[in-house]
């Protein structure tokens, strides 16, 4: 019988390990700003201060007037900040949402293995980097091609990328793998905690097929609004009129509170008990 218990244990321990049961995850959000929005967070002392930025890859260097993507780090998630004139090409007021799922072990990225309804179609892409020895893989993501103005993608990270990253060996890629090395626990903002949607009927329908497609469940729902739990990121959609997708606010988790609330152009940043809210008023 103990012996039964021992391999049992060991079979769970091992499917932990090599992430087989591992959940979907909320990675990152990006959205687009006017550009005096933009360069006045850029310019904020208090929005520095309180949080971890970055101008991302490879050095993760500190964010200056020149930079036209800001990455608010966070302990597992982050926020991915652009101006109008960033190199992706993203137009003011568009959103993306990156899911994710932890690699360990060996890399894998069978997303069939992940899906609970295998009636919904994925297209696969990669995103590379050259070390200077050659391209490597950093990620494999995967999309719909459902209706919808709201870019969302699943994707698989690589642990090799991290070994060159950071140049020691990884043999997984975690959220918390790769920003392990910028978090500054000193920094008030620790994470993305969730955030509410205005969505187009294109996009409501979206993800929430989306979301069925990998087996997260809804919290809530009502006549035109249903909440995902996303590894305990709460997303809320709410289902308008408008043509094209905006976020209407963005939770942030701190872990001491801030001073008071304050604008930055049409966003208003209100501090709650151990919250950052983020509204957008436009």
């Amino acid at each position: 019988m103990r012996s039964l218990f021992v391999l049992v244990f060991f079979l769970i321990g091992c499917c932990k390990v090599f992430g087989q049961d591992e959940a979907l995850k909320l990675n990152h959000i990006y959205f687009v700003l006017d550009a005096v929005t933009f360069e006045k967070i850029k310019s904020s002392k208090e929005l520095m201060a309180w949080g971890n930025w970055d101008k991302g890859l490879p050095g993760f260097d500190p964010v200056d007037p020149k930079t036209t993507t800001a990455y608010l780090r966070g302990k597992s998630t982050y926020l991915e900040i652009m101006g109008p004139g960033n190199k992706f090409g993203e137009k003011e007021g568009a959103v993306g949402i990156g899911f994710s799922w932890d690699v360990r072990g060996q890399f894998s990225d069978d997303i069939q293995k992940k899906q609970k309804n295998e009636g919904l179609k994925f297209e696969r892409s990669e995103s590379k980097w050259d070390f200077g020895n050659g391209k490597m893989l950093w990620y494999s993501a995967y999309y719909t091609k459902l209706k919808g103005s709201i870019a969302t993608w699943y994707a698989f990270y690589n642990p090799d990328f991290l070994s060159n990253l950071y140049r020691k060996p990884y043999t997984s890629f975690t959220r918390e793998d790769f920003l392990r090395n910028r978090w500054d626990t000193t920094k008030s903002i620790t994470d993305i905690s969730g955030m509410v949607l205005d969505c187009s009927s294109a996009d409501y329908d979206k993800i929430i097929e989306e979301m069925a497609a990998f087996g997260v469940r809804k919290k809530a729902s009502g006549k035109t609004f249903i909440i995902f739990d996303v590894d305990s990121i709460e997303i809320r959609l709410h289902l308008t009129n408008r043509e094209k997708t905006a976020i209407r606010e963005l939770r942030l988790k701190t872990q001491a509170q801030a001073t008071e609330n304050f604008a930055i152009e049409n966003l208003q940043f209100e501090n709650t008990a151990k919250e950052l809210v983020i509204k957008f008023i436009k």
